[in-house]
């Protein structure tokens, strides 16, 4: 292959990548408000700033919890990749994971407090 055609190749994926972000955006732009877990979309890795300033605003938009509304030892339904409700403990939320045949507690942070791991979107509170 030629550099020219590198050249072109790379530009060429380049672009395409900038689209998928821009359709992406838009999309977060147009959802309508969360009724159940599975209505939270995937959460994208991207920096600091653009979480806080782009996508944090728009999960509450639909009706995500911000962290200052949540009340200590209260159980809500919402999404994580490995489970729908979780209690608020005031830093963090717990949660009862299923893995390998067993079952345990596991802590999971909050979607204002991206730590680049798995991050729990609560919608609602859990009725008893």
């Amino acid at each position: 292959m030629t550099e020219e055609k590198k050249t072109q190749l790379l530009k060429l994926q380049q672009e395409e990548y900038e689209n998928r972000i821009i359709r992406r955006k838009q999309s977060w732009e147009n959802m309508e408000p969360f009724k159940e877990p599975y209505d939270v979309p995937t959460l994208p890795q991207v920096d600091k700033e653009e979480w806080e300033s782009f996508y944090v605003p728009h999960l509450i938009r639909c009706g995500a919890i911000p962290k200052k509304d949540l009340v200590v030892g209260q159980t809500y339904i919402g999404e994580c990749r490995n489970a729908s409700e979780a209690v608020w403990l005031g830093e963090q939320f717990e949660y009862q994971r299923y893995k390998f045949g067993y079952t345990f507690p596991e802590k999971i942070n909050h979607f204002e407090d991206d730590d680049g791991y798995d991050l729990f979107v609560p919608i609602r509170v859990k009725e008893d």
